[in-house]
């Protein structure tokens, strides 16, 4: 995966910012970078809770190693140039453990406020609030996953918000819980499924 961070910035800068960052990313994955390669790119976009927009690469087909390669970012920014791009990175991202809320339309400040407030209130009242993983009296931080191309019409966008959840120290006890959320969650031939629904 790689990661595109920006500063702290105003809400109409914020707007700007990830319209810019988008741009930054999807200029890499299609050969902005130092081997003028365009690579596939898959679903989701994330953005953080910190304001870190995330693109996922898929290793090249070929390429059967254990810790794939990608291109070098081409990063020749003047740092106090406003009007530049901003920097990408590549990381690995390592996997975690969330607990998620799907929900549709525009992925807003106001939405994202209101759709993670609803998805620690469902955890509170399932009892699972001492599972959220950060330390009490912190804010608890979140990632939105956008499944769809801009164009999509609100109604039908796939959004998803995550927080981060502790890794259960009884297998069993997580078997159950996934059983039954797999049961009350899909009806029979339902198969819109992402990896953020395991």
């Amino acid at each position: 995966p790689m990661e595109n961070t920006h500063g702290d910035f105003s809400l109409s800068e914020e707007m700007a910012a990830g319209s810019t960052a988008f741009n930054a990313l999807a200029g890499y994955v299609f050969g902005g970078n130092a081997d003028g390669k365009n690579m596939e790119m898959t679903t989701p976009v994330t953005t953080t809770s910190l304001g870190e927009m995330r693109f996922y690469l898929s290793p090249s087909s070929t390429d059967d190693s254990l810790y794939p390669t990608f291109p070098e970012p081409l990063n020749e920014v003047d740092v106090d140039d406003k009007d530049a791009s901003p920097k990408v990175t590549l990381l690995q991202i390592p996997a975690s453990r969330l607990a998620v809320r799907r929900f549709t339309g525009f992925v807003t400040d106001g939405e994202v406020c209101r759709q993670k407030q609803t998805l620690l209130e469902q955890l509170d009242l399932d009892g699972r609030n001492a599972d959220i993983d950060v330390p009490h009296g912190s804010i608890v931080p979140h990632v939105i996953f956008q499944y769809n191309p801009p164009y999509t019409l609100p109604v039908v966008r796939r959004n998803e918000i995550g927080v981060p959840m502790n890794n259960p120290t009884n297998a069993n006890a997580n078997d159950v819980d996934e059983e039954e959320w797999l049961a009350s969650s899909f009806e029979e031939g339902d198969d819109d499924v992402s990896p953020s629904d395991y």
